[in-house]
């Protein structure tokens, strides 16, 4: 009877345990991390000395007849041509926008003709991470934001070790970032760190890009195109992915078959945007 009552008293005991492990932040991985929240992606990478960042799930998309935001369910995912059906009552959703069109201040997302002052967004809520709830990123406003210029030439320019590398995924072109500490003996990567390296440089399958690259952190950007007005263009030929920053234009990171570059754009165009989450140590 006292086994009896020693093993019960054991079982209670573990589940206890276990259920306190979770309430502090056991993801289910194994690895306790606390900082890791809906959306965001494992990798960290580096945007400065002593500051590291994790990349949300996808690119961010809006359904203007719902007023909802959202991240894309893959990596990979990019709306394209539809783009240009952006409006106040579209159903679908879009996922190019003009800078600064979180919606603060009447600078609404599907706006492609507004005035916008000549000044970094960096704080404020026309980042679209501030200002909006994001419905599979945490679904409430300020637990995301865009990444500096700077920061986004830290990541391709500045980070020590594998930084990035072009490549197709799916049979969508884009660019891969590799998180911090990547190690080469985790996949055969070509052209990594080299800007003129083509897409063709590194063909991956869904089963190497789901079992191997993004369960390692790797963060993929697809080419979603940019979107003049209601006209699309450059679909699976470049990505361009706004900044906060304003120096003389709205700054992007742009890419394409034989580039990778921080660069300046006309705000009125309507590119792609990829929010972060600080990480803490």
């Amino acid at each position: 009877m006292k086994t009896k009552w020693f093993t019960l008293g054991l079982c209670l005991l573990l589940a206890v345990f276990t259920a306190c492990k979770k309430d502090n932040g056991d993801n289910g991985n194994g690895n306790g991390d606390t900082q890791q929240t809906e959306g965001s992606l494992s990798g960290v990478f580096s945007v400065d000395n002593g500051k590291q960042v994790r990349f949300s799930q996808g690119n961010l998309q809006y359904q203007a007849s719902t007023d909802t935001w959202r991240f894309a369910e893959q990596q990979y995912d990019c709306i394209g041509n539809s783009n240009s059906n952006i409006s106040l009552f579209y159903q679908g959703w879009v996922d190019l926008f003009g800078w600064g069109t979180s919606g603060y201040n009447d600078v609404k997302p599907w706006l492609t003709d507004y005035s916008m002052e000549a000044n970094s967004i960096t704080g404020t809520k026309y980042d679209w991470g501030l200002n909006n709830a994001i419905s599979n990123g945490g679904n409430q406003a300020g637990l995301w934001h865009l990444l500096t210029i700077d920061e986004w030439g830290y990541i391709v320019n500045s980070r020590s070790g594998s930084r990035f590398a072009k490549a197709t995924v799916n049979n969508v072109r884009g660019l891969l970032l590799l998180p911090d500490g990547w190690s080469t003996a985790t996949y055969a990567l070509n052209a990594i760190n080299d800007a003129e390296g083509g897409y063709e440089s590194n063909y991956i399958s869904m089963a190497d890009w789901s079992n191997v690259l993004e369960a390692n952190g790797v963060v993929f950007l697809p080419c979603a195109g940019i979107r003049e007005d209601n006209t699309v263009n450059y679909v699976n030929g470049f990505g361009r992915y706004w900044s906060s920053t304003y120096i003389e234009k709205a700054r992007s990171l742009y890419f394409h078959q034989t580039d990778v570059r921080p660069e300046g754009a006309d705000y009125h165009w309507g590119l792609s945007v990829r929010l972060v989450q600080d990480a803490k140590p």
